[in-house]
């Protein structure tokens, strides 16, 4: 049996990454976080760590929930299923750039690259509203670390990369072979 994974819960935080992300000019200009005007009262530090807290730690809990629900239905569903899954999931949406080594950009492969990370940094966008320059969270992170001594990095989109797990985990195809993982009962993989 594998841990029970509350799909829901991984769409919903999934929903709201995107909604946070939209949403990040529009909060940070209604408080000019950044500007002239916020300086010395904190707005920016006070926004930088809620934005790298709620979007790392929902980030990162998708991206595992995510693994455990394709490592569980290993020998019930084939990879090649999973793969297709993946890449129609993916199809017309810009995940993000590989700023650092050569690996795919796959739903999987970034789960792996945002649950090993060992520097993540959101990224900023410099705007102005009203003749006053203020900065807002553009929706990207930068993430690099070391796979097998090899460095990498990457820029990753996270609107588009939510969409893509939520795309994944909503499939009609999805569904019924993920529906009961974590069930006393779900079937066991004859894999070894």
């Amino acid at each position: 049996m594998s841990h029970q994974l509350d799909i829901d819960g991984i769409l919903e935080k999934l929903v709201l990454l995107q909604h946070f992300a939209a949403g990040s000019r529009a909060y940070c200009v209604d408080r000019l976080i950044g500007s002239e005007i916020d300086q010395g009262d904190g707005e920016l530090d006070e926004y930088w760590g809620w934005t790298k807290g709620i979007v790392c730690a929902y980030a990162l809990e998708c991206s595992i929930k995510f693994q455990v629900l394709q490592d569980s239905t290993t020998g019930q569903v084939e990879r090649e299923r999973f793969d297709a899954l993946d890449a129609k999931s993916r199809a017309g949406l810009n995940l993000g750039a590989v700023t650092l080594g050569s690996f795919d950009l796959t739903l999987r492969e970034l789960s792996n690259k945002i649950i090993h990370a060992t520097r993540v940094i959101p990224e900023w966008e410099n705007s102005i509203a009203d003749g006053v320059q203020f900065k807002f969270w553009r929706g990207t992170l930068s993430l690099s670390g070391d796979r097998g001594g090899q460095p990498w990095g990457l820029q990753l989109n996270i609107v588009s990369w939510a969409r893509g797990m939520q795309r994944f985990l909503s499939d009609s195809e999805s569904e019924e072979a993920f529906r009961y993982v974590g069930q006393d009962w779900f079937p066991k993989s004859d894999a070894p």
